[in-house]
């Protein structure tokens, strides 16, 4: 039977294992992948031009639809959790410390988001927008699962964006964990900024 404790660090060490890695940043690589890249390529971005958009106003538009995407399903999930866990577990589940774990978990994927964006702002061909902004997540998962595999290869979990997302220590109030925050939101800001300035200054193909 769970406990007020429990029911949270089951729900951060399943849902927050597994499906963290998989739903979102699928979602987050095919709706990045179409924001910038697509329209490169294909040549519709001309069209766009042509009209009395600028290219930093597209690029921004384009961003905040990326940002809003992906919040809108951690809010999705949130809510869903939270409702579903008052009729199965009623009167188990720590709000307040599920919602700062959703807030941890939505600024990482605010990071992965701005790595799929900028992989959309750099490539003009689709397929390397693809590579780039699916590879380098896709390679932060498998450092982050060999890592935990143990056998000596704890180290290369280190390398992992992942590495900086741990909810337990967050549950005990570690400094980590916020400290993980301010580096998602940095690098966030970093990787969204430098795409829109790309765009902007970017030779399109004719």
């Amino acid at each position: 039977m769970f406990s007020y404790t429990t029911l949270l660090t089951f729900l951060s060490g399943t849902l927050y294992s597994i499906l963290l890695y998989l739903f979102p940043m699928i979602l987050s690589i095919v709706i990045n992948h179409r924001l910038i890249a697509v329209h490169v390529d294909k040549g519709s971005m001309a069209y766009l031009l042509s009209t009395s958009n600028s290219r930093i106003r597209i690029a921004v538009t384009q961003a905040v639809f990326s940002l809003t995407s992906v919040t809108a399903i951690f809010c999705w999930i949130t809510a869903l959790t939270l409702i579903t866990s008052s009729f199965m577990f009623p009167g188990l589940m720590d709000t307040k410390q599920f919602i700062l774990l959703n807030i941890y978990a939505l600024l990482m994927y605010y990071t992965i988001n701005g790595i799929c964006f900028l992989a959309s702002c750099l490539a003009n061909e689709s397929r390397y927008s693809l590579g780039l902004g699916a590879g380098l997540p896709i390679m932060f998962v498998l450092l982050q699962m060999l890592g935990a595999s143990g056998e000596g290869l704890e180290w290369l979990g280190y390398f992992s964006l992942f590495a900086l997302f741990n909810p337990e220590r967050l549950f005990a109030g570690d400094s980590f964990a916020y400290l993980g925050m301010a580096v998602f939101a940095g690098l966030a800001t970093v990787l969204y900024t430098v795409g829109i300035l790309w765009v902007n200054k970017k030779d399109l193909p004719i």
